[in-house]
C-alpha cells in the first residue's frame, strides 16, 4: 500500500455506492423484456447479491492490514500471478469507464448538445476524474462523496414534482408479472452489474482500518445503493409505465421532461442530466483510481505522474 491513510466510515459508505452505480444506470434496461413491472424488485435482489462477496473481500484483508487484494495476492501465489491478474484488472477497469464515458456521451448527443465534439466532453471527464485522484485517497473520497450528494439532490429535485400528478401505481400492478425463470435471470443480470463495486472494494480494502471489523461499512454502502436505485426505477415505470420505459432509452431523462411545475416550467431534464454528469465523473474516477494504484504497484511506484497520465490517456483514446 502506497498511502497509509485510513478512511471514515462515511468515505466508504459513498465510495461504495458511486461504484456501484456507474453503468448499472443504463444497462440495468436490459432486464425488463424478462421482469416487466418487477424491473425494480430484481434490482434489489440483484444488488444485495453482491454483499456476501464484498464481505469476503474485507475478511481476506484483515490479516493483511493496510494491503490491497494484490498486495495478498503477490504474497500467496508470487509476483507473476499478480501482474497477470494486475494487467486483467486494469484493462477490465479501462473498458468500465470507456463504456461510461460513451454511453453519457450518448446521451448528450441525444437530448442536449449535438454539436460540440464529443472528444471534448470526454477529455473534460477524464482530467476531472484524473484532478480529482492525483492527490491521493483522501481528497478523491472527498470528491466522489461531493458529486454523490450532488447527483442525488439533482433527482429528487426533478423527481419530487411527479408526486401526486404523474404517478400511476396501476402502472406497476401486478408486480409480479413474469416467469419465475425470467425474474432469476434479471435478478443475476444485476448482480453482475453491480460486481463492478468489487473492483474499487478490491484496493479499498487496504484503506479501511480492521476490514474484517469495520465490513458493516461497506455493507450500508450497497444496502443504501438497493434502496435508491431501484427507488428510482419505480418512480420512472409508474411515470412512464413499464411498456415506455423498457423501450426507450434514458428513462429518466424522458420522464423529467414531462414534469410540469404550474406554468412557469415545463420539463426538469436537465437536473436528471446534471445526475448523470455526475455519476460519469464519479465511476470514471473510480475506474482511473484502480487503474492507476495497480499501475503504480506494478511498477513499484515509478513516476506516479506520468503513469497518471498514461492510465488516463488509455481510458480516453478507446472512447473517442
Amino acid at each position: 500500500m502506497q498511502e497509509n491513510i485510513k478512511l471514515t466510515q462515511e468515505q466508504v459508505i459513498f465510495l461504495v455506492f458511486m461504484a456501484t452505480l456507474g453503468n448499472i444506470v443504463y444497462s440495468h434496461t436490459w432486464i425488463d423484456n424478462d421482469v416487466d413491472r418487477a424491473a425494480w424488485v430484481a434490482t434489489f435482489i440483484g444488488i444485495l447479491l453482491v454483499i456476501p462477496f464484498a464481505v469476503w473481500i474485507l475478511y481476506l484483508g484483515r490479516n493483511y492490514p493496510g494491503s490491497t487484494i494484490f498486495d495478498i495476492l503477490e504474497a500467496g501465489l508470487g509476483k507473476m500471478t499478480c501482474t497477470v491478474v494486475s494487467i486483467i484488472y486494469i484493462l477490465i477497469n479501462i473498458a468500465v469507464a470507456v463504456t461510461m464515458l460513451n454511453m453519457f456521451a450518448e446521451l448528450i448527443k441525444t437530448f442536449f448538445n449535438k454539436y460540440t465534439p464529443i472528444w471534448i466532453i470526454m477529455l473534460f471527464l477524464v482530467l476531472i476524474a484524473a484532478m480529482y485522484i492525483s492527490s491521493g485517497i483522501k481528497t478523491f473520497a472527498r470528491a466522489v462523496e461531493v458529486v454523490t450528494i450532488l447527483g442525488l439532490m439533482n433527482f429528487f429535485v426533478s423527481f419530487i414534482f411527479a408526486f401526486p400528478k404523474y404517478i400511476h401505481i396501476e402502472y406497476i400492478i401486478p408486480i409480479f408479472d413474469t416467469s419465475l425463470l425470467g425474474f432469476i435471470k434479471g435478478v443475476l443480470f444485476i448482480t453482475g452489474a453491480a460486481s463492478e463495486s468489487l473492483l474499487l472494494l478490491m484496493v479499498l480494502v487496504g484503506f479501511i482500518p480492521d476490514s474484517g471489523k469495520h465490513y458493516m461499512w461497506v455493507v450500508k454502502g450497497l444496502v443504501f445503493f438497493a434502496i435508491v436505485f431501484p427507488a428510482a426505477i419505480l418512480v420512472i415505470i409508474m411515470m412512464l409505465s413499464p411498456e415506455m420505459a423498457k423501450n426507450i432509452a434514458f428513462g429518466g431523462v424522458n420522464a423529467a421532461k414531462i414534469i410540469q411545475v404550474e406554468e412557469f416550467v415545463r420539463g426538469l431534464e436537465v437536473f436528471i442530466f446534471g445526475t448523470y454528469q455526475f455519476i460519469a465523473i464519479g465511476k470514471t474516477s473510480c475506474c482511473l483510481y484502480c487503474a492507476w494504484t495497480t499501475a503504480k504497484k506494478m511498477f513499484n511506484n515509478w513516476n506516479p505522474r506520468l503513469l497518471l497520465f498514461l492510465t488516463a490517456l488509455a481510458i480516453l483514446v478507446p472512447s473517442i
